[in-house]
């Protein structure tokens, strides 16, 4: 026998109703909740392409130039303008950086735009700051304090900030620091992996301009000699009078007179002669204290940074008697070679290179007057 489920009652269905209410309202939490979780998500991937942005076109600047120092301005600039920290300031500690592309800047610093300073170190200091660390590591306010004292005066306090250590290869080349006035902008707990990475493609970037300089180098060699040719040795003394200057050490400049080339037109030896004392130049002086060049057809010029004026002409009778005393020899013939040397050195007055080099010039002339008019015969009585 069937029976019949009995009918609803309107009190059944009302009773119902808060049910299915509490039900769609958890429904509705919970699809709020996801779509504020997936709205995260897509800000935060929203957020990390930007990142990712950003840190490919910076790359694309560091690996477009060879030369540092447009380089470094660039990448200051658009580290300011793409993460916006209130101060990005590049500390170089690596001489050779500093030497051959950063010759001008002051014991100061040299501001590259507001809010962006390149500022060099001493390389003991920067390998005590970055040496040991190859992360970048998080500064509260209280920390940058103690950094201080390595900052710009036209720098103005920070409440956070981060330094990244600019090293590869075992070699320190010095730190990016980038600061805010915003005490959460850099904290301890964020993660630096991309600041890592950016700091070993900066630091790759400045190994790859110093080692085109060094190729340079290796293709700027005079053909006859092997010395450095014309150029070569003007751009070692710009480098080193500027870097004399800068530090406040003495600089000395030898241009060195031979007066045997033309006569040896008839031996068809010339090229032999110059290679000669070239190879006796290179021999007495010292290679890592000085730098030898040739300067015109039987011209050297004799680059010695740190040395004073009184010290360079105490080098002069040595070298002039030992040139005198090395004649080349051909064809059973013993060739004497005699050299007039002029001394420029750094002064108080001294502004350019070139000061140095027409001092030198002044008095080589001045020699090689005196030694022709006691070649000269002497006038007859009347």
């Amino acid at each position: 026998m069937e029976h019949d489920e009995p009918a609803a009652t309107p009190d059944d269905s009302r009773a119902a109703e808060p049910n299915q209410m509490l039900l769609l309202n958890s429904l509705a939490e919970e699809n709020e909740a996801l779509r504020r979780q997936i709205g995260e998500v897509v800000a935060t991937a929203a957020a990390n392409e930007k990142i990712w942005r950003h840190f490919a076109e910076i790359e694309r600047i560091l690996f477009r130039t060879r030369e540092l120092d447009v380089l470094a301005e660039e990448l200051l600039r658009e580290i300011k303008k793409r993460f916006q920290p209130d101060q990005v300031i590049l500390f170089l500690c690596h001489p050779d950086l500093l030497d051959r592309f950063f010759p001008d800047i002051s014991d100061g610093s040299a501001p590259v735009s507001e809010g962006a300073w390149i500022v060099p170190f001493p390389a003991e200091t920067g390998s005590a700051l970055c040496a040991e660390a190859s992360r970048p590591f998080l500064l509260s306010s209280e920390k940058i304090t103690e950094f201080r004292a390595c900052f710009p005066e036209a720098v103005s306090p920070v409440r956070s900030g981060v330094i990244i250590p600019l090293r590869i290869h075992e070699i320190v080349f010095g730190g990016l620091f980038l600061g805010s006035m915003d005490a959460d902008r850099y904290r301890p707990r964020d993660g630096t992996d991309l600041l890592e990475q950016l700091g070993i493609k900066i630091a790759l970037s400045m190994d790859n301009c110093l080692a085109y300089e060094k190729l340079k180098d290796l293709g700027v060699h005079d053909p006859v000699t092997g010395l450095f040719n014309y150029f070569q040795i003007h751009t070692v003394l710009e480098r080193e009078f500027r870097k004399s200057r800068r530090n406040k050490e003495p600089l000395s400049v030898l241009v060195i007179d031979f007066n045997y080339v033309h006569g040896l037109e008839e031996f068809d030896s010339g090229k032999d002669v110059l290679r000669h004392a070239a190879d006796l130049l290179s021999e007495i002086l010292p290679e890592k204290e000085s730098f030898l060049g040739r300067y015109g057809t039987d011209e050297f010029i004799v680059v010695l940074p740190g040395v004073a004026e009184e010290e360079a002409r105490e080098v002069v009778p040595y070298l002039t008697q030992t040139i005198r005393k090395s004649p080349f020899n051909y064809r059973n013939t013993a060739i004497l070679i005699q050299a007039a040397i002029g001394v420029g050195s750094l002064k108080e007055g001294t502004e350019s290179k070139q000061d140095l080099l027409d001092a030198a010039n002044r008095e080589l002339r001045r020699l090689k007057s005196i030694h022709s008019e006691s070649e000269s015969p002497a006038e007859s009585p009347d």
